[in-house]
This record gives C-alpha cells, structure tokens and sequence, in this order.
C-alpha cells in the first residue's frame, strides 16, 4: 500500500572519511552553537566580496558569517587549497563552482541549520526548509506544481497536506539547486510522487527532457518535526550519503 507521508529518516552521523567518486558528504551545522572562535575564523577567511556582503545584514550577520566558515572550511578539506585562497566564479545562472575543481557544492540554510551538500565530478543540490511557513498551500501547488501533485494534495487532510507540500517543495528546490537554473525554469516540470514500499519512504521522479536528460537520484531527511532536508544528485544509481556534524571534534 503506498502512504504518501510515511516518516523519513533522521541524519546518521559518520566519521570524517575521503570523499570517493560515487559518494555524498553532508555537512549539518547547528547555528545556535557556533561562538567567537568560529565567527573569528569566518572573518580571517573570507573574501572582500563576502565580507562586504555581510556588512549588509541587519539580522542574521553571524548566520552568515557562520555559514560561510562551513563552506570554505569544508572545501579545503576537499580541494587541497587553503581555506581563504579558494576563489569562486559563477556560472550564467549564479551557481557558485570552484574553477578547475571537480569538487560539486550545494548550501542551504534555514531556522538555526545550515547544510553543504558536497560531491566529486556530479551535479548536488540541497535544501533545507526549518519550520513550515504559513503559506496558501493549495493555491501555490495549484499553479506552480504539476496537475497530478496538485491532485495529490487536495485529497489529503490538512496537516499531512501541508507536510507532502513542504516535501514536494524542498526536492524541487534541491533539484534546480543542482541545474542552477533557479526554480523560474518551471516547479511543474519535475512531478514528484511519494510513497513508501517496506515502511520505506520512496521518491519518484520524472523530469521533463528540456530540463535534463540525466539520470537523477533524490533523498530526503527530517532533523526534527517539521524540519526537512532534500537532495538531489546527478547519477546513474543511489550513492552512500554521509552525514558529518561540522561541529565535532574531528573538525577544526
């Protein structure tokens, strides 16, 4: 029988290993925990750009500051550079990529988490939605998502249609993260159904062919109630994804 919300997995955390070609490495960050050291070592690695970007908060200047201590921190693990010399371009669209590195990057950040999605030589993209906003659920699925998920929705209650929403919502998100086209390309041209086979939650996906002719793969987690992250990733079968808490003391 296939049930459209059955519970999704929490985050199993792993010890730091090498990435290896087939593999996904998760970084969570609790910003609640980060402290000066943390923020001091955000501004000795930074870069003009960004440290004129945080100049422009009003609130949530150390969110930011925090998240971009996880991304550079996390990448010269990967690339072999310092953290502070990694230089980032961009591509048409705005997606951020290290030149001349097959190291692939995703990063979100919601409520008090922050999440790096990283990958060798594939396309990731990931998504973070902390605490469900009010939002009305039925008229955006309505007109931004496909028919048969509009359909979906309207045949549940409200709390578990306001859940598969926020689940349909977050691996679009995560999905055109990856393409980096931004989700203007068109939220109704990936239709996604969710069902559980074995107790097991299950993503199926069909993509247009204007958007992507690759194989995709997508999974998805809950920190707590509420709380969802999605990835998605450009490969021809499921890859191990490993979660690592940025925050351990494995990690400088």
């Amino acid at each position: 029988m296939r049930k459209p919300n059955s519970p999704l997995p929490s985050p199993v955390f792993s010890i730091p290993i090498s990435l290896g070609e087939e593999q996904v490495h998760l970084w969570l960050l609790d910003l609640r925990r980060i402290d000066e050291h943390h923020l001091a070592l955000a501004h000795s690695i930074m870069s003009t750009a960004e440290h004129t970007r945080a100049q422009t908060f009003k609130r949530g200047k150390d969110n930011y500051l925090a998240s971009r201590w996880l991304l550079r921190s996390c990448l010269a693990r990967y690339t072999g550079m310092p953290a502070g010399d990694i230089t980032f371009a961009h591509t048409d669209k705005g997606k951020p990529f290290i030149p001349q590195s097959d190291i692939q990057f995703s990063l979100s950040h919601s409520g008090h988490w922050a999440v790096l999605a990283i990958a060798r030589g594939m396309q990731v993209g990931i998504d973070l939605e902390a605490g469900q906003r009010q939002r009305s659920i039925l008229n955006i699925a309505e007109r931004y998502y496909h028919p048969l998920e509009y359909a979906q929705l309207r045949a549940l209650p409200a709390e578990p249609q306001a859940d598969y929403f926020y689940r349909l919502w977050t691996l679009k998100e995560a999905f055109f993260k990856a393409l980096g086209t931004g989700i203007s390309a068109g939220l109704e041209k990936i239709q996604f159904a969710l069902h559980s086979t074995a107790d097991q939650p299950a993503i199926d996906a069909r993509i247009d062919p204007q958007l992507s002719h690759s194989t995709w793969q997508f999974e998805q987690w809950q920190l707590a109630e509420g709380e969802l992250v999605a990835l998605a990733y450009a490969a021809p079968q499921v890859a191990p994804c490993l979660w690592f808490d940025a925050l351990a003391p494995a990690f400088p």
